[in-house]
């Protein structure tokens, strides 16, 4: 939290509350705005949808967030400062767990396969979590 803090700061822009509460309610998994907004507003603190938002934007602007999008067409927000890693989501309860996998044959594969130059990927499996099964 100490490095973003840094960030906003270095770039002119204040670290308040609010920004701190979207970053804590960010820390678990990649969530929409809706849940972000529901995360930080069950707290004491009140926050409009407006502001989730604006603030996500910014997030978006700096580097901080990335954006995700899953087989359900929504946009989820993620921390951008984790690790590569793909997602296992559950059909049944919408859960979302991150899971890092060694990619380097995949990738030598499609190189391989393609003269598509890749600068970027995503991999999500779909199915039903433990606690669903």
């Amino acid at each position: 939290m100490d490095t973003i803090k840094k960030l906003i700061k270095d770039k002119g822009q204040r670290f308040t509350s609010q920004k701190k509460e979207i970053l804590c309610a960010l820390q678990q998994k990649p969530q929409t705005v809706l849940e972000i907004y529901k995360a930080v507003n069950s707290k004491k603190n009140s926050m409009d949808k407006t502001t989730v938002y604006r603030i996500l934007t910014n997030f978006l602007d700096l580097g901080i967030v990335n954006k995700v999008q899953l087989n359900d067409k929504e946009a989820r927000f993620e921390l951008s400062n984790r690790k590569h890693h793909h997602h296992l989501v559950c059909e049944d309860c919408g859960n979302i767990e991150n899971i890092q996998l060694p990619e380097d044959t995949l990738l030598k594969v499609v190189k391989k396969k393609s003269d598509f130059k890749i600068k970027s990927h995503s991999l999500e499996f779909f199915g039903v979590c433990k606690h669903c099964q």
